[in-house]
């Protein structure tokens, strides 16, 4: 039986990294804050469940400053395990807590010159137990994933749900992570799930869609459609370098940390964009229950025969395509803008997108 216990969504501040030896500011600031967190979370229940949004450790300078993807690669994107997450180890090994985070990683065993965005989770004894590499990217970012190497990543990974979707099973649930933009995608969660992932995880948003609601809506339909718990952890004050007194004049903060339950509903919330967390109590028990008694237990009653013969029926009209980036790095913005363009007008010309009147093609 696992016992209730208490999940934290971490809201910190964030230094845009120039060179990877900036990350020491984040730690700096960071470690302490968790700390804090762990400290008072306990006075309220066991903390087990730590979670750190995108951004925590390295910022969003290489985005903001379109900086090349193998510059990146070189100068900002850091190894797992490294000296980096072993300081957040020291965290996890202190307060015997699993803690999710993320990092721009580069893995020259899977190929070179490029890095992933990766969510990695730490076990209590310090080992990092769990890698998911973002699967979709907003177009801004220069990350690769696994579908922009595919034929390598299903030689080196795998092509199965575990390579693309993996779920950790834990003394304290099974967790399954996702990374901002891909919690656009339905699929994202409905796979995760499907995994078997009771709980998940998920970092950052930027304005205005936290204060639109638009983060809080994904948020919650993750969690209901799938019957899991939600720990969405979101940044606070964000600065474009270390070298800045105020933070990002983009005003793309996000804030909004929130936790979830299985229903949809709200636990706990920050409503504030300063440094923070929300913490709320994380009942496995209950949600088993749920799910084995419950007459709207969705996963059993999802044909997923049959929808995915109807994606694959879909796909022969239009897929997002693979192995863009296997021989050369994700390019330019500017290219990469232009590359989504043009996968719009191919929806146009298919007949599954209707422009709007006077529509001219970019």
């Amino acid at each position: 039986m696992i016992e209730p216990y208490l999940a934290i969504a971490v809201q910190s501040k964030t230094y845009g990294c120039t060179s990877r030896a900036d990350i020491k500011k984040n730690l700096d600031n960071l470690l302490p804050q968790l700390e804090g967190c762990l400290y008072m979370g306990d006075v309220l229940y066991p903390t087990k469940l730590v979670v750190l949004s995108e951004g925590a450790l390295q910022g969003f300078y290489d985005e903001h400053s379109r900086m090349d993807h193998v510059e990146a690669c070189r100068k900002i994107a850091i190894t797992l395990p490294g000296e980096e997450s072993e300081r957040l180890s020291e965290i996890a090994r202190k307060f015997k807590v699993y803690l999710v985070a993320q990092a721009k990683v580069i893995e020259p065993e899977i190929i070179k010159d490029r890095f992933f965005n990766t969510y990695f989770i730490i076990d209590p004894d310090g080992k990092i137990i769990h890698k998911h590499r973002k699967g979709r990217v907003f177009t801004p970012e220069s990350t690769t994933t696994p579908v922009d190497v595919y034929d390598v990543w299903k030689e080196k990974v795998g092509s199965g749900l575990d390579a693309f979707y993996p779920v950790c099973d834990t003394p304290i649930g099974r967790i399954g992570t996702m990374i901002c933009y891909e919690g656009y995608f339905m699929e994202t969660g409905r796979m995760l799930a499907l995994n078997g992932a009771e709980i998940l995880c998920r970092g950052g948003e930027l304005e205005h869609h936290t204060n639109i609601g638009v983060w809080e809506v994904m948020n919650r339909a993750h969690a209901l459609n799938n019957s899991c718990y939600m720990v969405a952890a979101n940044n606070g004050p964000k600065y474009h370098t270390t070298d800045e007194a105020i933070p990002s004049r983009t005003g793309a903060t996000g804030s909004d940390s929130m936790i979830i339950n299985y229903r949809g509903q709200i636990m706990s919330r920050v409503k504030s964009p300063h440094i923070s967390y929300a913490a709320a109590v994380i009942n496995v028990e209950e949600l088993r229950v749920f799910r084995t008694k419950s007459m709207i237990s969705l996963l059993p009653q999802i044909p997923a025969e049959l929808i995915g013969e109807l994606y694959l029926e879909a796909a022969k009209k239009y897929s997002w395509p693979k192995n863009l980036f296997c021989k050369e790095a994700p390019p330019p913005y500017p290219e990469r803008k232009k590359f989504l363009k043009q996968r719009i007008a191919e929806m146009i010309d298919k007949g599954l997108y209707v422009p709007p009147e006077g529509f001219k093609p970019e």
